[in-house]
């Protein structure tokens, strides 16, 4: 069936979100064997690219959720011992989160689900072209926050 795109910039954002939907179910399937989903492990990920302790509104927002879903994954994180709330010395009220050493196992299994999932599915593209592409989505991304 022919479909002609009738507004290039909604035709734009479709597309992005049908990549980023089979790119979370083709994650979540092969992820599963190792008890995580694709949104925890976007969660480990910030975790374990930002020095130090993060409170969970800055976590929320790193990632791009609501607060009470950020809570949900964090205490599924925290019953598979891969993150630990800490106290925040300067602020008696909000708990730190952190990554436990036995995150970074699993952390290096996802990282080679991920490439590769991203070598399989994307390899037919042109990488010089993917470069320009991925500047745009991020341009795209920056002018809506």
């Amino acid at each position: 069936m022919a479909y002609a795109p009738d507004d290039p910039e909604l035709e734009f954002i479709r597309e992005c979100v049908l990549l980023g939907r089979r790119w979370r179910a083709k994650l979540d399937e092969r992820l599963k064997p190792s008890g995580i989903t694709l949104a925890r492990s976007t969660v480990l990920y910030w975790l374990e690219h930002i020095p130090g302790i993060i409170t969970q509104r800055e976590l929320a927002d790193l990632v791009g959720i609501e607060g009470p879903t950020l809570v949900r994954q964090l205490h599924a994180l925290e019953a598979q011992g891969l993150i630990e709330r800490v106290p925040i010395p300067h602020d008696r009220r909000a708990k730190g989160i952190r990554l436990t050493e036995r995150a970074a196992p699993l952390l290096e299994a996802v990282r080679e689900t991920n490439r590769a999932t991203a070598e399989e599915f994307l390899s037919r593209l042109d990488k010089r072209r993917l470069a320009s592409a991925t500047k745009l989505l991020s341009d795209a991304r920056a002018g809506m926050e």
